[in-house]
């Protein structure tokens, strides 16, 4: 069971108010010692666990954001960083009061061992965390997500390309469980939504192509049958032939050929996760908030993509600008 800090003072208190009325030491000696215990535990700093799914750039940038933020708030929690290359964790023997997993593999360790000590994950797709966490209770067991909230996506298709209204949507075995709240986001943003479900690789470019003969734009929704990279160049090309443009979401899709994209770099997970933790520790108990999206993002756009396809857009910074607006205003 996890405790806030201070919560034993007043056991040590009174055990050590009986040694002092028992008389077998010095009173001013035994009142330091309440004292400099007393005041020892109220300020022992939190133990924080970063557990990496691998040692690549993006989760060991993650890391460190988490750790600088945290670190800001000197004497209240000790970060420690575990990798399958470097440290391993020992959550048998050493004590943690919340545990950060970063990616997928770190999430699943972390729920396979079972554990008491609150988990929040970062640097993971909501579908992912969600098939992972499955039932389990968010104030142990949370997430801030990768991916980006539709309604944010429909505002870059709004501000990037005005003349479009008709979005185009592949779904996978994986992504089909969105198709409801991508309706409802397109019903919001007033966009006709255009849909195709497959089920196998081979369904990929006839559904594909039924797609983009009825819609003006695609948007590209994480699905590993939909999107990997066996497909992603195959599938660019086609909508290019089509003359479409997809909105990705990644900035490695867009270096692929996706005109724009809407992400959350590892520098702004690392810090949505860190304002989590910071207020955590600023409350009386080990609760985590519900799992959340990100609220960082950056936007990124292929300006020769733009060109082939004859499309004016504002710059990356200024349509960046324009969506944080937007959202400030809603």
């Amino acid at each position: 069971m996890h405790k806030a800090p201070g919560s034993n003072s007043l056991n040590i208190q009174l055990m050590l108010a009986g040694a002092l009325r028992s008389c077998h030491f010095p009173r001013a000696l035994l009142l330091a010692l309440v004292l400099a215990c007393t005041g020892a535990w109220a300020t022992a700093p939190a133990n924080i666990a970063i557990v990496l799914s691998d040692d690549s750039a993006p989760y060991q940038e993650t890391a460190n954001n988490i750790r600088a933020l945290v670190g800001q708030n000197a004497g209240r929690a000790a970060v420690s960083v575990y990798s399958p290359a470097g440290r391993k964790p020992d959550f048998g023997r050493d004590r943690q009061d919340m545990i950060v997993a970063v990616g997928v593999r770190a999430t699943q360790e972390m729920a396979a061992l079972n554990l008491t000590t609150p988990v929040l994950a970062t640097l993971i797709p909501r579908q992912a965390f969600e098939k992972i966490a499955r039932q389990r209770d968010y104030r142990q067991f949370s997430a801030v997500y990768l991916d980006q909230p539709l309604a944010r996506q429909m505002e870059l298709i709004h501000l990037a390309l005005p003349e479009r209204s008709r979005i185009g949507v592949v779904l996978g075995p994986e992504s089909q469980d969105a198709l409801k709240a991508l309706q409802l986001a397109a019903r919001e943003a007033k966009f006709a939504l255009v849909v195709e479900k497959i089920g196998a690789d081979g369904d990929l470019l006839p559904a594909l192509q039924r797609v983009l003969a009825d819609s003006d734009v695609l948007l590209a929704m994480p699905d590993p049958l939909v999107f990997n990279r066996g497909t992603v160049q195959s599938l660019l090309l086609t909508t290019y032939r089509y003359q479409e443009p997809v909105i990705g979401f990644s900035h490695a899709y867009v270096k692929a050929g996706a005109l724009a994209a809407v992400y959350t770099t590892p520098e702004q997970a690392g810090r949505q996760a860190g304002e989590v933790l910071l207020r955590v520790l600023a409350g009386k108990s080990w609760v985590l908030p519900p799992p959340e999206y990100p609220k960082y993002f950056s936007v990124s756009l292929n300006y020769q993509v733009a060109r082939s396809l004859a499309i004016n857009v504002d710059d990356e910074m200024a349509l960046d600008q324009k969506l944080k607006r937007a959202e400030m205003l809603e």
